[in-house]
């Protein structure tokens, strides 16, 4: 699974235009669709196509298929999402990521009201002003490093399509974002333990507060998430070097570590054995 915008910021075929922190703007253009396609967004997010398509899944089973000059809304969250590269072509999308801080700060300009929530991701047409602010704003920052604007022009997006047609179910949209509801603790954590997530982004996703997470957390497993997590994620770790013959670095990244020698140092403090170490030992008693 990869933790974006992240992941983005180490890619060499993506451009990045604007950043600050979690908030950034970013042009997207490959040719070749990437088959890892599970991602967890650690912003909310608004995906322009400007060529090819996308195919995007909500853990709910929740299917979208995003044409040429559509946006898509997803907030923050895990998604499976697959670029659909024309042939003889390539995928070219801008991806702005905006925080809840951003969020906060745009809403504050509004009352409070919701619609009716359909549980499915809302996609917004590219109108007239969002053309002019979309190319506006690459023609003045593209390879400019002006990063301040990050968050001015972020919000300026958000209010455009405040504005629009489909202004009110956007709004309606990002005040549901606030009032999560929450989600069962004990099914989440059993499915989801071995992504690279750490406990402020599992309170997030299970609709709790860090401290209501930890308290919840306990009063179910008895012992604190981190903890947990560790046990799990190695527990995992110990079958996977037993059963395949994945690398060290492949199985860090299955149970969750994307630091490799955090992983073996984590591993070998339970275990008082170094990974390949147990690994090696363990094919040899089968031998026997």
């Amino acid at each position: 699974m990869k933790v974006v915008p992240q992941v983005f910021y180490q890619h060499p075929r993506i451009e990045k235009v604007l950043i600050d922190g979690l908030s950034c703007v970013i042009l997207k253009n490959v040719k070749q669709a990437d088959l890892q396609n599970e991602r967890y967004l650690a912003s909310h997010a608004l995906t322009l196509v400007l060529n090819g398509g996308l195919q995007v899944e909500t853990p709910e089973g929740d299917l979208t298929i995003v044409q040429k000059n559509q946006i898509i809304l997803l907030p923050r969250g895990l998604y499976m999402i697959s670029d659909i590269i024309p042939k003889d072509n390539s995928f070219e999308a801008i991806v702005f990521f905006f925080d809840e801080e951003i969020t906060d700060e745009f809403l504050n300009n509004f009352e409070v009201f919701t619609k009716e929530d359909t549980s499915t991701n809302l996609v917004l047409e590219y109108d007239q002003n969002l053309r002019l602010f979309t190319d506006t704003l690459l023609t003045l920052y593209r390879g400019k490093n002006q990063h301040q604007f990050t968050r001015p022009k972020l919000l300026e997006l958000l209010h455009l399509i405040s504005i629009s047609k489909q202004g009110s179910e956007f709004l309606s949209k990002l005040f549901q974002l606030k009032k999560r509801a929450k989600k069962n603790i004990r099914t989440f954590m059993n499915n989801n333990f071995d992504k690279p997530l750490d406990v402020e982004d599992y309170s997030y996703l299970t609709g709790r507060s860090i401290s209501t997470f930890r308290r919840d957390f306990k009063s179910k497993f008895g012992i604190s998430p981190k903890k947990w997590l560790t046990e799990r994620r190695l527990e995992k770790a110990s079958f996977l070097l037993k059963d395949t013959n994945d690398s060290v670095t492949s199985i860090a990244r299955q149970v969750g570590y994307e630091n490799t020698p955090h992983f073996i140092k984590t591993f070998q403090k339970k275990f008082n054995i170094s990974p390949k170490q147990f690994q090696i030992k363990y094919r040899k008693d089968i031998m026997i």
